[in-house]
């Protein structure tokens, strides 16, 4: 996208406060009025003084205090409505693009980095604010101050030279009395940008869970929260320099007046040698000064555009849905799962990751998928969830295809506990609320009984309502995937999706995890991706997938009678278990010997737990 494009996009947005820019206009116009009404002052002054006019200083006086008094108001008004303006598109911004983010598909976050995405929420988000307030309405002031500067330096014809006394010190002191002010809000704002910074992190990184859980508008509805206490700090943020800028602006001007007025005084009695007009000398400043600034102006209008490009290029890109989908309550009755040819290749791939899968899985039944990694078991989950479409074939739920189901609809079907918790910064009760929005707290505590969580939970300082940090960073990775568990018994969808749920726990954690997904496991029809093969002996059905096709179907006892492909990863995983267990015996100072084992036969399996 060009420059202009984004500059005409942006448009957009500043066209909705039309009333705050025509305000702000005024306000810059008036700005420059009174510029010129100060070299007009100085002027004045200087001729009172040259003519020894005492008298004249009472008026000029009074005149001086009102000016003082429309100045700071003024300044405080384009500080203020420069900032607001700023605050309030970058509002807008980071909504839309938020609501637009959780519609696109998972090929979009597969693609895309979410630090890159982070960087567009904020970093890009808050320098296209600043182009759309006071970059831009500088850019506009600059050269019409300079323009009417130089018709009234014509109009005056000559120049002298005088040096203002500095008005550091009052400065300085204006700093400190709103300093901590300042500071103080400063803190605020960004403790709400960590938060919100910290939700995004969870949001964009776990996009399998909103979607499969179809939490979309409640994620939506909770980032509009934590973006509107945002717009309110730098709201208050507007208030507090806009009252330094105007104190700031009145200070200066009275030490620059009253240096003027002494002078005059005194160039009045005839104490004080009158110098050169010293309004043409304030007139030249006005116009050099705009030329002076105006190159960092347009260099940080331009950075700015391309920070709404990178926004734009987020928003541009294709959604899945056009309304974002709400989670289904009423659970949907089913019979059978079917996959017809199904076969599928990443974009970015020329490798086809399913080739041709057929199964049919029935009301009732387990099925595990066991195989080597790259295998396409993942990638049959994604389908099945709708994250991507099949490139030939068909997927089918009671006999009707999912082509032409609403995402909502297929994805009601389904509980996905992925290997990866998948929980957001925010409390216990927020987090397993995301099966069912809007399930009582009774219905969460039995679901976290269900899912063997219930005796942790409530040992926690807050119980349920306890904060568990960024993806549940305060609990251990069992906790975390009981809280999954949890979550998933909540929705009780009538399809159970297991993504390798144990395959990063410790053995007693895997135990305890086990035991919950069994309770999940009842009555309920599961698709299990199996690490340990040890766990999925009483699955009814086990495919073998290497390639992207299935290789082997059928029992446990079955495969391994057959000797085929799931015999050899049988066998030598327990050989790998084996010797992981003989290692850890010697340390204890009982060796036990890894080395000349025969292949194991199904003799040797350990109980299934699946």
């Amino acid at each position: 996208m060009k420059k202009k494009g984004a500059f005409a996009r942006l448009s957009t947005y500043m066209l909705r406060h039309k009333l705050i820019y025509s305000i702000l206009l005024l306000v810059t116009l008036f700005s420059i009025v009174l510029d010129l009404t100060m070299a007009w002052f100085l002027s004045r002054i200087t001729d009172a003084a040259v003519r020894l006019d005492v008298e004249a200083f009472t008026g000029l006086a009074w005149f001086g205090v009102i000016f003082l008094t429309v100045a700071g108001i003024n300044t405080f008004l384009s500080v203020y409505l420069k900032t607001n303006i700023s605050a309030k598109i970058r509002n807008e911004l980071r909504q839309d693009m938020m609501g637009h983010t959780l519609a696109l598909p998972q090929s979009y976050f597969d693609r895309n980095h979410s630090g890159d995405l982070l960087s567009r929420f904020t970093n890009d988000n808050q320098s296209v604010g600043e182009a759309c307030g006071h970059v831009m309405m500088d850019l506009l002031r600059n050269p019409l101050l300079a323009v009417a500067s130089f018709a009234y330096l014509i109009y005056i014809n000559w120049l002298l030279a005088l040096i203002c006394l500095s008005v550091g010190p009052l400065l300085f002191l204006t700093g400190k009395i709103f300093g901590n002010a300042m500071r103080a809000n400063s803190v605020r704002v960004q403790e709400n940008m960590s938060r919100t910074t910290a939700f995004l992190n969870d949001i964009l990184g776990s996009s399998m869970v909103f979607k499969a859980f179809s939490i979309e508008r409640r994620l939506q509805k909770q980032y509009v929260e934590y973006s509107e206490s945002i717009a309110s700090g730098e709201k208050k943020k507007a208030r507090i320099e806009g009252a330094t800028g105007a104190i700031s602006s009145v200070l200066g001007n009275l030490t620059f007046l009253l240096a003027l007025v002494i002078a005059g005084w005194f160039v009045a009695k005839g104490s004080l040698e009158v110098g050169a007009m010293i309004a043409f000398i304030q007139l030249m400043n006005y116009l050099v000064g705009p030329f002076s600034v105006l190159p960092g102006l347009v260099a940080s209008m331009q950075q700015s555009l391309g920070a709404a490009e990178r926004i734009f290029e987020v928003m541009d890109a294709a959604p899945e849905v056009e309304v974002l989908p709400e989670q289904q309550m009423q659970q949907p009755d089913f019979n059978v799962l079917q996959l017809a040819d199904l076969s599928f290749g990443y974009p970015e791939s020329e490798k086809q990751s399913l080739s041709k899968v057929n199964l049919e899985l029935t009301r009732g039944k387990q099925m595990a998928v066991v195989g080597p990694s790259g295998g396409g078991k993942s990638t049959l989950f994604k389908l099945l969830l709708g994250f991507y479409k099949p490139d030939a074939g068909e997927i089918s739920i009671n006999n009707q295809a999912i082509a032409g189901m609403q995402l909502e609809q297929l994805r009601s079907y389904f509980a996905y506990v992925p290997q990866e918790s998948g929980l957001y910064t925010g409390s216990i009760r927020d987090n397993i609320g995301n099966g069912r929005p809007g399930a009582t707290e009774e219905e969460i505590i039995e679901a976290l009984r269900q899912a063997n969580a219930y005796d942790f939970v409530m040992e926690l300082p807050e119980g349920i309502h306890t904060d568990i940090g960024e993806h549940g960073s305060r609990l251990s990775g069992g906790q975390r995937q009981r809280l999954s568990i949890a979550r998933a018994m909540l929705k009780n969808a009538p399809i159970l999706l297991l993504d390798e749920a144990t395959a990063a726990l410790d053995n007693e954690s895997e135990k305890m995890v086990q035991q919950a997904i069994r309770k999940l496991m009842k009555d309920k029809t599961t698709l299990v991706i199996a690490h340990r093969l040890s766990t999925i002996q009483n699955a009814d059905i086990i495919l073998v997938m290497e390639n992207g096709e299935i290789v082997e179907r059928g029992g446990h006892e079955e495969l391994l009678a057959a000797e085929g492909r799931y015999f050899e990863l049988y066998n030598s995983q327990l050989e790998q278990e084996a010797v992981e267990e003989g290692q850890y015996s010697s340390l204890g100072g009982e060796s036990l010997s890894s080395g000349g084992m025969a292949p194991l036969k199904q003799e040797t399996a350990v109980a299934g737990t699946l």
